[in-house]
């Protein structure tokens, strides 16, 4: 089940997000528009990815969560299949919004997260470390970079497409049986708890703390996607050099899965998205600061070991402090109110840089807002573990 866990988020975050960084030159040639305009494209599908996340409990619940990530894996190949032969921008962002966002919805992070935690209530936080872990991420901007060499834009959408028809038989394996210990909204867990209210949920003011500095990240490591590429090459790399950094950062988020799992294990949730608001702000005040290649290489490593950590620590916290039979619909609501972060940002990063006409003043903001989310959870981390006891 980890396995199949670890296939279903990996196809479906990996090539939507790690793909996506390699394609926003070739669509702004395709479609003949700007830079702000292509990444909307991921932006669409961050927010259809969010207002499915609520569906996502709920369609578990009723049809089982194998039907649910199947479900979203067919949705996401049609969304490429689409995209292989759209004309226009209109059609491709289409594609994106309609049918590869809830498809990552239903088949990527918070699914994922819930089949494993049903399997491994005592360790979720290494579990869902090793159900996230990137590898897809890593290799897509390599892998795509050749694709579109070598085929085109389409040849790579096509490729998309078929990578997850292929895994469909494996997460038709999926079997639910600890799923049956779920209490509503909840997962199995050694300790009896009743869910929380989606009312109960937003009257907490630390779940807003946890969605406004979590959802910043979230952004932050969005908006890196998207533009890591076209900022390596503003500073000077080439084209495939830029691609290698983006795999070479894709690589750095397999590890950061594991140490994120074993840090929230250890520490908690929240200062472990301290530890990653912090990589965000140095890795990026980094680039900004130097173009000196080794120097730019710890930096990629960082900013790609951070980004999985987010989601994930998320789901701790929530876990620690609201109780594991309220984290899923906890999450679900992270993802939903966290949306006009992730939509927003990435592509104003995008109309920034068409503005002022570099990506200087991108980071600059990213590095602030990293440095000030940090300070918020190294806060909340220090009554994480309190609140924990006193729910047990």
């Amino acid at each position: 089940m980890l396995f199949r866990a670890f296939v279903a988020q990996n196809t479906a975050v990996g090539l939507a997000y790690g793909g996506f960084g390699v394609c926003i030159l070739p669509l702004q040639d395709r479609f003949d528009v700007g830079r702000g305009m292509v990444a909307l494209g991921l932006s669409l599908v961050v927010l259809m990815t969010g207002l499915t996340a609520p569906l996502v409990p709920i369609l578990a619940q009723r049809f089982g969560l194998r039907a649910t990530i199947v479900a979203g894996a067919l949705l996401c190949s049609a969304g490429y299949g689409v995209l292989s032969v759209s004309t226009s921008i209109v059609a491709a962002l289409a594609a994106y919004a309609l049918l590869v966002g809830p498809g990552v919805g239903l088949s990527g992070t918070l699914p994922a997260i819930m089949l494993v935690s049903g399997w491994f209530p005592n360790a979720r936080g290494r579990a869902t470390g090793i159900a996230t872990m990137p590898v897809v991420i890593a290799l897509a901007p390599v892998i795509g970079l050749a694709a579109i060499v070598e085929f085109g834009l389409p040849g790579f959408f096509l490729l998309a497409a078929g990578l997850h028809l292929a895994t469909v038989p494996v997460l038709l394996g999926i079997r639910e049986v600890l799923m049956t210990n779920v209490a509503g909204m909840g997962l199995a867990t050694g300790r009896r708890s009743q869910a929380m209210t989606t009312r109960g949920i937003l009257s907490q003011p630390l779940f807003w703390m946890v969605m406004v500095g979590a959802g910043l990240l979230n952004a932050a490591g969005i908006t890196g996607s998207i533009h890591m590429v076209a900022v390596m090459i503003e500073r000077g790399l080439s084209a495939p050099q830029a691609a290698l950094l983006a795999s070479l950062m894709g690589g750095a988020s397999v590890m950061g899965a594991l140490l994120f799992g074993w840090i929230g294990d250890r520490l908690g949730g929240a200062w472990a998205l301290a530890v990653v608001a912090a990589f965000v702000a140095v890795s990026w005040a980094t680039i900004a600061s130097s173009a000196w290649l080794p120097l730019m290489f710890p930096a990629i490593l960082l900013m790609g070991a951070a980004g999985p950590g987010v989601f994930n620590s998320v789901s701790l916290v929530f876990g620690h402090v609201f109780g594991a039979a309220t984290m899923p619909r906890a999450a679900a609501l992270f993802t939903m109110f966290s949306v006009p972060f992730t939509f927003v940002l990435p592509p104003a990063a995008g109309w920034l840089h068409d503005i002022v006409g570099h990506y200087g003043p991108v980071m600059t903001v990213i590095v602030c807002g990293g440095t000030a989310v940090a300070a918020l959870f190294c806060w909340i981390g220090r009554g994480e573990h309190v609140r924990e006891r006193q729910l047990a």
